[in-house]
C-alpha cells in the first residue's frame, strides 16, 4: 500500500508543476501606448510624455506595473531597472505613468508586471511591446516687448527667450518686418547668438516711429542630432499715439459712454480698477476730466466704474492715473498692457453731452425776473436738447422752486414740458434733466434761472381823485394869478389926463386904484 501511494503522490506534484509552468507560459504580456495622441516625429524637448501600460485580465493579480527601457535582445524584466514601478494593482487596469522628453529616456519604452503572490516560480510577465521615444524637436521661443506700451518717439527692447527649460549651447534668431505686411512681405533676418550661456538674446530700438512686427526660432546640437523649434508667436511694436473715444454700442462716439482708447490699432475698453482709496478716486476723477477736455465735450459732468461683462476684454492698458492738468490721456501715467480680469470700464458723461436745459416765461420769455400781482397765474417751460442724445433716449425735466422739487415729467430730448403756478408764485425757479437711458442716470447742471416776485400797485380811484384835485387848484391858482391879474392891470391904466400925476390928483384917496405887486 506504501508503494501506490507514493506513486500517487509523484503523479499529483508532476501534474501540478505542470500546471505551474503551463499558467505562467500563457500569461498574456501587457500593452504600452501613448495615453494622449502623440506624433511619434515630433517630440519636443523637455516635455512631458504621458504613457499608459494596460495590465491584462489573465494576470496573476495583485500585481505592480513598472515601465523602463529595452536597450538589448537578451534583456529580461528581471534584469532591466524601472524608471518607475506603480502601486499594487489587484485587478485589470490601465496605469499611467509621466516620462519626460529628454536623453535620459530615449530609446525603446517598454512596460512589465510582477506578481506579489510569492507560490509563484517565476512572478515577472514578459515585456509589452515597445514604443519608441526619440526627441526631435524644440519648443518656440517667445517673443517680448519691455515697455509693452510705448509712444511715438520713444524706445523699447525686444527680447527672444527659450522655452526649452534648463539646456545650453543653443543658437536663437531674431527676424522682423515692416506693418502693415503685404503679399509676398519677407521676413528680414536681424541677427542671431549662440548661447553657452543664459536663455535669451535682445534688440533695442530708440525713438520708434515705424510699425514693426517680430518673431524668433531656436537651433541646438541634442545627442547627436540637430534639433529645430518653429518659430515663435509674432509680437508687434506699435508706437501709439493713444487717441481715447467715449463709446456705447447703440450711440456710438459720442461725449458719453465707456472710455476706450486705440491699442495696435483697434480699439480697446480700458481697465479701471475699484476706486478702493481716496486717491484712486481723485485718479479716476481726474482721468475722466483730462478726456472730456481731449475731446472737447467741456467738463466732466459724472463718472462711474461699470462692471460690464458683454464687451470682449483682450490685452488692454490697465488704470489711468491723471493728475487733471494733463492735454491728452496720453501724458497720464498708466499700467502697461495686461488683461483685464474682472471688466471694470471708466463710464464718463461730459458737459456738452448734457447741457443744461433753457427756462422761460410763456409770454415773457428766458427773462431773469418778473413781476407778478399776488392774483396771477405764471406758466413757466423748461426745454432739453443734446446733439449728442438720440431720439431713443429719456429722462425727466425736473422743476424747481428755491431748490425743492415742483413737479417731475417723463421727455425725450428735444422737447419740452411746462408747469402753471397759480398760487404763491414768488421765488427762483429753474429745471435740471436727469437722463434715464444712460448707465449711470446723470443729472444735468441747472438751467437758467427766473426770479418772479409779487407786486401790487395802489387803488387807482385816490390817485385819480387826487390828480384831478390837483388839476383844478392849479386851473384855480392860474385863474387868480393870470386871469385876474391881467384884468385889473388894464383898469388901472385907463387914468384921466389930469390925474396922472398923484401930486396933481385932486381926487379922494378912496377913488384911487391899488395894483398889488405880489399875491
Amino acid at each position: 500500500m506504501f508503494l501506490p501511494n507514493t506513486r500517487t503522490l509523484a503523479v499529483l506534484c508532476w501534474i501540478m508543476c505542470m500546471r505551474i509552468t503551463v499558467s505562467q507560459a500563457s500569461v498574456p504580456a501587457p500593452k504600452l501606448m501613448f495615453a494622449y495622441s502623440v506624433n511619434e516625429s515630433n517630440i519636443v524637448l523637455n516635455t512631458i510624455l504621458h504613457v499608459s501600460c494596460d495590465a491584462p485580465g489573465g494576470a496573476p493579480y495583485p500585481v505592480t506595473v513598472s515601465v523602463g527601457k529595452l536597450e538589448s535582445p537578451s534583456q529580461t524584466p528581471e534584469t532591466t531597472e524601472p524608471w518607475v514601478t506603480s502601486e499594487v494593482v489587484s485587478y485589470p487596469t490601465s496605469v499611467g505613468f509621466s516620462i519626460p522628453a529628454i536623453a535620459k529616456y530615449e530609446g525603446k519604452m517598454v512596460c512589465w508586471y510582477q506578481s506579489t503572490r510569492t507560490e509563484l516560480k517565476n512572478s515577472y510577465s514578459e515585456f509589452s511591446n515597445t514604443v519608441p521615444l526619440v526627441v526631435s524637436a524644440l519648443p518656440p521661443p517667445k517673443v517680448s516687448l519691455h515697455p509693452n506700451l510705448f509712444l511715438v518717439g520713444g524706445n523699447y527692447t525686444v527680447y527672444c527667450n527659450s522655452t526649452a527649460g534648463p539646456v545650453t549651447n543653443f543658437t536663437l534668431s531674431l527676424y522682423y518686418r515692416i506693418l502693415p505686411v503685404t503679399h509676398g512681405t519677407n521676413w528680414t533676418f536681424a541677427g542671431s547668438v549662440f548661447l553657452t550661456d543664459g536663455t535669451s538674446i535682445y534688440l533695442r530700438q530708440t525713438k520708434a516711429v515705424v510699425q514693426i512686427e517680430f518673431a524668433c526660432t531656436m537651433e541646438m546640437l541634442y545627442n547627436g542630432k540637430v534639433l529645430h523649434s518653429p518659430q515663435s508667436k509674432i509680437e508687434q511694436a506699435f508706437p501709439e499715439e493713444l487717441p481715447v473715444r467715449l463709446w456705447e454700442q447703440d450711440r456710438g462716439e459720442s461725449c458719453l459712454g465707456y472710455l476706450d482708447v486705440k491699442l495696435k490699432g483697434k480699439w480697446e475698453p480700458v481697465c479701471q480698477k475699484e476706486a478702493d482709496t481716496v486717491a484712486d478716486e481723485s485718479a479716476a476723477i481726474a482721468t475722466a476730466k483730462v478726456v472730456c477736455r481731449e475731446l472737447g465735450c467741456g467738463h466732466v459732468l459724472e463718472w462711474k466704474r461699470i462692471l460690464e461683462n458683454n464687451r470682449h476684454f483682450s490685452d488692454t492698458i490697465g488704470g489711468i492715473r491723471c493728475s487733471g492738468e494733463e492735454e491728452k490721456t496720453r501724458d497720464c501715467p498708466m499700467n502697461e498692457i495686461e488683461l483685464c480680469k474682472k471688466g471694470g470700464i471708466l463710464y464718463i458723461i461730459c458737459s456738452d453731452a448734457l447741457p443744461p436745459p433753457k427756462l422761460s416765461v410763456m409770454t415773457y420769455g428766458p427773462v431773469p425776473k418778473l413781476y407778478v400781482t399776488d392774483k396771477q397765474n405764471v406758466e413757466i417751460s423748461c426745454s432739453i436738447d443734446s446733439t449728442y442724445l438720440k431720439p431713443r433716449d429719456y429722462g425727466y425735466i425736473v422743476f424747481r422752486k428755491d431748490g425743492a422739487i415742483v413737479s417731475e415729467m417723463y421727455r425725450n430730448p428735444g422737447t419740452s414740458a411746462s408747469i402753471t403756478q397759480y398760487d404763491k408764485v414768488a421765488g427762483e425757479y429753474d429745471c435740471v434733466y436727469q437722463l434715464y437711458s444712460s448707465k449711470i442716470k446723470p443729472v444735468s447742471q441747472p438751467s437758467n434761472t427766473v426770479f418772479i416776485y409779487i407786486y401790487n400797485p395802489p387803488d387807482p380811484v385816490p390817485i385819480v381823485a387826487g390828480v384831478l384835485t390837483t388839476v383844478i387848484g392849479v386851473a384855480i391858482l392860474t385863474y387868480i394869478c393870470v386871469y385876474r391879474t391881467t384884468t385889473q392891470e388894464v383898469q388901472g391904466n385907463e387914468f384921466p389926463a389930469h390925474s396922472q400925476d398923484p401930486a396933481t390928483n385932486t381926487e379922494t384917496p378912496d377913488n384911487n386904484v391899488y395894483i398889488p405887486q405880489q399875491l
